[in-house]
């Protein structure tokens, strides 16, 4: 399946049926994130959200320093 994640298409493996599981395809599960998900910021609790082949998402990753 095709995804656009932030700004690009990605091939992502049928196996990535929710939110939840294409964030551990990218290896982000032990990032601070934010996932938005067709315009709509989505909550930690809705990660278990379904992915459609027509979805577009932007991922944002935090970063610490001083």
């Amino acid at each position: 399946m095709q995804l656009r994640v932030n700004g690009h298409f990605i091939d992502v493996p049928e196996e990535v049926q929710t939110v939840a599981a294409l964030v551990d395809f990218l290896a982000l599960q032990s990032k601070v994130i934010i996932v938005e998900q067709n315009g709509v910021i989505l909550q930690a609790d809705e990660h278990e959200r379904a992915v459609q082949p027509s979805d577009s998402f932007e991922i944002v990753t935090f970063v610490g320093g001083g």
